[in-house]
């Protein structure tokens, strides 16, 4: 076990998150396992359009074979509508049940496909040097908005909540599955625990993100007082975070190896994501 917890420790994890760009950043690091802190500069460029020739990643065990499969083999340029569709199938299966027609299922696909791809744009024109280009964002902004309301008429009225926090989870998702395959062999993970994880964790970051956008902290226009002081807000809105969800979340796991594995995890992510937090604000 505690080589296996010393793995949890060295893995490279993700940090901060931005809110303004956390529509689709996923789709890059999904793929390479891999991307610097969002904080530290633009998003990397494989966040692009859903008809780019990239590797789109699907959410999958990384101690299966096709998990490492889909790691280590390049796919086709061909394939990368068939990837993009694996990644949103990923990102939004917790939506999917055997409760759900599949007439219901194909049309819930359809608009979650669309909604992404339009996700996708606005990210890429966000990191776009374009001024023109920026223009764009206020109508590509309202029409993701059409569609989310779109989905919205689509899902059954417990599932409105679970999307909503879904649609912005590219980070957890890929954090929940970096645990759960660390934790594979010791302390192996179910499908029911991994929702319960996910959920719990994305309802306690609600507040933590809310604190983040309204600080400023990450604009870049806040002298050095000012960004101490949003600094010393969004630090204690992360530590709550992460102290509610670890109190709550206990009871959702089968024993405690799992518990203990995973606070191991979550707080070093914490530590991680409270000095990029401490880097930015006493930034020279």
């Amino acid at each position: 076990m505690a080589a296996s917890v010393k793995r949890l420790h060295s893995m490279n994890l993700l940090g901060v998150i931005i809110p303004a760009l956390l529509v689709f950043l996923g789709a890059g690091w999904w793929a390479n396992r891999s991307v610097d802190d969002p904080a530290a500069g633009p998003a990397p460029a494989a966040a692009a359009s859903a008809n780019a020739d990239s590797e789109w990643p699907r959410l999958v065990p990384r101690d299966s074979a096709e998990g490492t499969r889909a790691e280590s083999t390049p796919r086709a340029p061909g394939d990368a509508e068939a990837s993009f569709g694996a990644y949103v199938d990923g990102k939004y299966r917790f939506l999917f049940d055997s409760d759900l027609t599949t007439e219901a299922g194909d049309k819930l696909r359809a608009a979650l496909l669309e909604r992404e791809r339009v996700a996708v744009a606005i990210n890429t024109t966000r990191q776009s040097s374009d001024a023109d280009a920026k223009e764009a964002i206020p109508r590509q902004q309202a029409e993701l908005a059409v569609l989310d309301r779109k989905i919205g008429s689509l899902l059954r009225p417990g599932d409105l909540a679970a999307f909503d926090v879904l649609k912005d989870s590219d980070i957890e998702q890929f954090q929940l599955d970096d645990y759960a395959g660390g934790i594979s062999a010791i302390a192996p993970l179910d499908d029911a625990g991994k929702k319960a994880i996910l959920y719990t964790k994305l309802a306690h970051r609600q507040r933590f993100r809310q604190v983040l956008a309204e600080s400023g902290l990450m604009r870049g226009d806040l002298n050095a007082g000012e960004r101490r002081q949003a600094f010393a807000e969004v630090s204690r809105a992360l530590r709550d975070s992460q102290a509610s969800f670890l109190q709550e979340v206990r009871q959702y796991l089968y024993n405690d190896e799992q518990f203990n594995l995973l606070s191991n995890y979550e707080n070093s992510e914490y530590d991680a994501e409270l000095e990029k937090l401490r880097g930015i604000a006493y930034a020279d």
